[in-house]
C-alpha cells in the first residue's frame, strides 16, 4: 500500500522536482561564476575583510530557493488532492487516516530534504576551494533557517489545502506561518541564529503535525 502511495505522490511532483532541481543548479552556476569575478578583481584581504567585518554573504543568492522549492512542492502535491475530493479517497483507503497524511507529508519532506542537500553539499564543495572551514561552517549555520523556511512553508501549504475551515484556521495558519518565516529569514549576518536552531526546528516540526488535525476535519466534511 505504501509504494502505491509512494508512486502516487511521485506522479504528481515529479516535474516540479526536476524543475526545482534545475533552479537550484541554475542559481548555484550563476553564484560560482560570479564569485569567481570577484576573486579575480579584488584583493584576498579585502574578500576577507568584507566577509568577517562587514558580515558580507557571498551566497545570498540562494536565500530564497528553499522557500520556493517549498512552496512548488506543497502546492503541486497537495492542489490536486482536492480535485474532485480525491484526498477523501486516499483517507478512506485502508490505513489509519494519520498515517496516510503523515506518508504524504513525510514523502514530500523527504523530496526537499534531498534537494536542500544537493544544495548545500554544492555549496561545501564548491567554497571548500577557497574559503577555510571557519567560513563553511559559519556558512552552513546560516543556510539552516533558509531551510526551515523552506519546510515551514510546504507545510504551511499543504495545510492550507486541506484544512476546510477558510476564515479561522485557514487565515491563522497563513499568519503564523508569515511571522515565523519571516524570522527566519530575517538575519542578514552570518550564523546569527546559532543559539536558537533547535527551538525553530521544534515549531517548524509543530507545523507539519497541525495537518494531522486539518486532515481529521476534512475527512469528517467540515467544510
Amino acid at each position: 500500500m505504501y509504494k502505491s502511495l509512494a508512486y502516487k505522490e511521485w506522479l504528481k511532483v515529479r516535474w516540479f522536482f526536476i524543475g526545482a532541481l534545475a533552479l537550484e543548479l541554475l542559481v548555484l552556476f550563476s553564484l560560482f561564476i560570479n564569485l569567481r569575478a570577484i576573486l579575480e578583481f579584488n584583493a584576498a584581504k579585502d574578500i576577507w575583510s568584507s566577509i568577517v567585518l562587514k558580515n558580507y554573504i557571498y551566497f545570498n543568492q540562494v536565500k530564497f530557493i528553499p522557500l520556493i522549492i517549498g512552496f512548488m512542492i506543497g502546492v503541486s502535491q497537495f492542489y490536486t488532492e482536492l480535485q474532485d475530493y480525491k484526498l477523501k479517497l486516499t483517507l478512506h483507503l485502508p490505513l489509519k487516516e494519520n498515517n496516510s497524511l503523515l506518508f504524504m507529508v513525510g514523502f514530500g519532506f523527504t523530496l526537499l530534504v534531498i534537494l536542500f542537500a544537493l544544495l548545500a553539499i554544492i555549496l561545501i564543495l564548491g567554497s571548500n576551494i577557497v574559503f577555510p572551514a571557519e567560513i563553511i561552517n559559519a556558512m552552513l549555520v546560516t543556510l539552516v533557517p533558509w531551510m526551515l523556511a523552506g519546510f515551514t512553508v510546504y507545510f504551511v501549504v499543504a495545510n492550507l489545502f486541506i484544512e476546510p475551515l477558510w476564515v479561522t484556521r485557514r487565515m491563522l495558519l497563513v499568519v503564523l506561518g508569515a511571522e515565523f518565516i519571516s524570522l527566519l529569514l530575517l538575519s542578514k549576518g552570518y550564523a546569527a541564529y546559532k543559539n536558537i536552531l533547535l527551538q525553530l526546528t521544534l515549531i517548524t516540526i509543530v507545523f507539519g503535525y497541525v495537518i494531522l488535525l486539518s486532515g481529521f476535519r476534512f475527512k469528517r466534511g467540515a467544510k
